[in-house]
């Protein structure tokens, strides 16, 4: 479980998020929602200390500087060193978590070996994507944040990305942020929004209750 208390965000003194309280479920999976500009990358990178703040985050009793090994955020657009391959960038940021041989095995998943030992300055957008879901699956974290995840992916990886996030759930707590509602509809635990300018919980066991993000957002952000 992840615990916000009371957290708030200004720029020059202008208010970004004001003082909002709400608790992200354990192994659940949790969307935020909210138009451009509202502010959910600015939460993830407080959440992550790369910004000050107003507020807490406690992670399982925990602050971000005891646990962060444990926390994995994925950007819309992942860094990648862009002179070296696909496997050798696995490997960096695979961190000794897994061997070689164990890294091959699980990237074969996403994408072709010979692909793989390119460089990844000749990689498509999506192709990096996919690179960024192999890194997940070596280095399992317990906290993962990913934004536009399925931006760039074709419908096939976003089928099966579907069920990927949905086993993930099962050992991670996962936030997810997006715009492509279609994709998250399904698989959303739990809906955040943004809504003048506070972050509250609308509704938890979304998935199941057969609405539709893109009338939620009519409703509750337009």
């Amino acid at each position: 479980m992840i615990q916000c208390t009371n957290f708030s965000k200004s720029y020059s003194n202008k208010c970004i998020i004001e003082k909002s309280s709400f608790e992200i479920r354990e192994n659940k999976i949790s969307f935020l929602m909210g138009p451009n500009g509202s502010g959910k990358t600015t939460l993830i990178k407080c959440m992550m200390e790369m910004e000050k703040y107003n507020g807490d985050f406690i992670f399982e009793g925990k602050n971000i500087s005891q646990i962060r090994d444990k926390c994995m955020v994925l950007w819309d657009d992942c860094p990648f060193y862009m002179n070296l391959n696909g496997i050798k960038n696995l490997i960096i940021f695979g961190e000794n978590k897994k061997s070689k041989n164990e890294i091959k095995e699980i990237a074969s998943n996403y994408l072709d070996y010979g692909l793989l030992r390119r460089k990844v300055k000749t990689y498509s957008y999506g192709q990096k994507k996919k690179l960024a879901l192999v890194l997940v699956e070596i280095l399992e974290p317990k906290y993962l944040i990913m934004d536009e995840i399925s931006n760039g992916l074709d419908y096939e990886m976003i089928r099966i990305l579907k069920k990927i996030i949905k086993s993930w759930s099962k050992d991670m707590t996962i936030l997810l942020t997006g715009h492509q509602f279609s994709f998250y509809n399904d698989i959303v635990d739990d809906l955040f929004v943004f809504k003048n300018k506070q972050i509250t919980l609308l509704k938890e066991n979304f998935s199941d209750s057969g609405e539709k993000l893109e009338d939620v957002y009519d409703e509750e952000i337009c």
